[in-house]
């Protein structure tokens, strides 16, 4: 069975909330989702200084969010 590690996210999104990109994967990983979402409003707190509308947290997959981030590279970049 392959192991699966919950990652998160640290999303920057426009004022509606669209148009959001992956600033940063978070080095921990969780037990799960909800272990996630558990320690966003802590992670969230301590985000003072990116200059983006909407912050927002994306628990999910480890490779997921990885595979995401680097296609966004490819798509500015």
């Amino acid at each position: 069975m392959q192991e699966f590690f919950v990652a998160m996210a640290i999303m920057g999104c426009g004022d509606a909330g669209s148009a959001c990109t992956t600033l940063k994967i978070v080095d921990a990983d969780f037990n799960s989702v909800e272990a996630c979402h558990e320690a966003a409003p802590g992670v969230l707190r301590n985000l003072i200084d990116l200059d983006y509308p909407t912050i927002s947290i994306d628990c999910d997959g480890r490779q997921k969010l990885a595979a995401r981030a680097e296609k966004e590279k490819e798509r500015v970049g």
